[in-house]
């Protein structure tokens, strides 16, 4: 047998660079010297559309694709990475904080 199945380590997800270049963008627009709060919407407002004109993805395929779950990608860079993600009785909007 010459090809070998894949390891779990070797799993890596795919994420496109305009999802990360959303999310860079959005730390540094919103770090405040400690941490930076991305609001999940505003991210896959700006990666995403629904109008059938705009060349970006769909909010569906956005989150089909899990293109949002960039977590460890952030921790193998350095940082510490938290999605707050709200309760059945909670109302405030999920957010991924970043911290050094």
């Amino acid at each position: 047998m010459k090809v070998k199945p894949i390891s779990p380590a070797e799993v890596e997800p795919f994420i496109p660079d305009f999802v990360i270049e959303a999310f860079n963008s959005l730390i540094q627009k919103n770090w405040n010297g400690i941490e930076a709060k991305v609001l999940q919407a505003e991210v896959v407002d700006i990666i995403s559309s629904n109008s059938p004109t705009d060349p970006r993805p769909s909010r569906r395929t956005v989150f089909d694709n899990h293109w949002l779950d960039v977590e460890d990608i952030y921790r193998k860079a350095g940082w510490k990475v938290t999605y707050v993600k709200t309760s059945y009785f909670e109302t405030y909007n999920p957010y991924f904080l970043f911290k050094k």
